[in-house]
């Protein structure tokens, strides 16, 4: 499978380190990354997967611009049909409720409109493009427990809520997985059924834990004073994927496993 690489970040860089062998990237970073890699026009690569994960980006006149490369992506679409897939977030949904990919959104706040504004434009340009809403990605470089050893307090929580996370390995075997799948299927059909979405995935973590009990797993098990209590959750939030866990076998199903990988 060739893949190209909208977009350099954590977690496509894990992506091409461990699971993809034939990549190429686009991004504006072009001085951080070896010129074999770099995609060109005249590069003659054809990709079978697309993973585009830029963020909203608007031009002078304050218009949203996404894709970003949409020309360049266009040429290479009418040489050659490829999966598109674009890793949104699961801050699209308010902060109480339950949900699944089904599950309509009742209201938005700034953070969520905007990024469900981002998935509108990509739609328009490919309206079978793969959406996977990615809860809090972290792993060995990213994580509550590195900013705790450093000193830094600015990521512990303001309350003992459920926070939807997903470890950076298993989003990256969703979109490894889901993307084959769709290139099997033929590209343009809709295998993940979604609330306005022909294609939509949640990746999150299938078991949700409580902040309080994360805190405190910290505490006990890297020796790390927290100078935090918190109360209660007096409402939360519950999002669960209706695919995910049939497409993975999750390496880290939840946050005590992702951590203990730390050690």
């Amino acid at each position: 499978m060739n893949f190209l690489i909208c977009g350099f970040g954590y977690t496509t860089q894990y992506f091409v380190k461990y699971f993809a062998k034939n990549y190429k990237i686009l991004t504006r970073k072009i001085d951080e990354i070896p010129k074999e890699y770099l995609y060109t026009e005249d590069s003659k690569f054809f990709p079978d997967i697309v993973i585009d994960s830029i963020p909203p980006v608007w031009n002078q006149k304050q218009e949203m611009i996404n894709p970003i490369y949409k020309e360049i992506l266009l040429n290479l679409w009418n040489k050659k049909k490829f999966v598109y897939i674009h890793i949104s977030s699961t801050s699209i949904y308010p902060e109480e409720g339950e949900f699944t990919e089904l599950s309509s959104i009742p209201y938005w706040n700034e953070r969520g409109k905007l990024r469900w504004d981002l998935e509108e434009k990509i739609l328009e340009v490919f309206p079978y493009a793969l959406i996977v809403r990615a809860g809090g990605i972290y792993g060995k470089e990213r994580n509550l427990v590195v900013s705790l050893k450093k000193g830094d307090y600015r990521m512990l929580p303001d309350s003992n809520r459920i926070v939807a996370r997903i470890h950076v390995y298993d989003l990256c075997q969703i979109l490894f997985r889901a993307g084959e799948k769709l290139f099997d299927a033929g590209i343009q059909v809709s295998l993940f059924k979604g609330h306005k979405r022909k294609n939509l995935i949640l990746a999150v973590e299938p078991k949700g834990i409580p902040q309080q009990e994360i805190l405190n797993y910290i505490e006990n098990q890297f020796k790390i004073q927290i100078p935090i209590t918190l109360l209660p959750a007096k409402k939360n939030r519950v999002i669960k994927s209706l695919y995910a866990e049939s497409l993975i076998h999750f390496q880290y199903p939840d946050i005590f496993s992702g951590l203990k990988d730390l050690e």
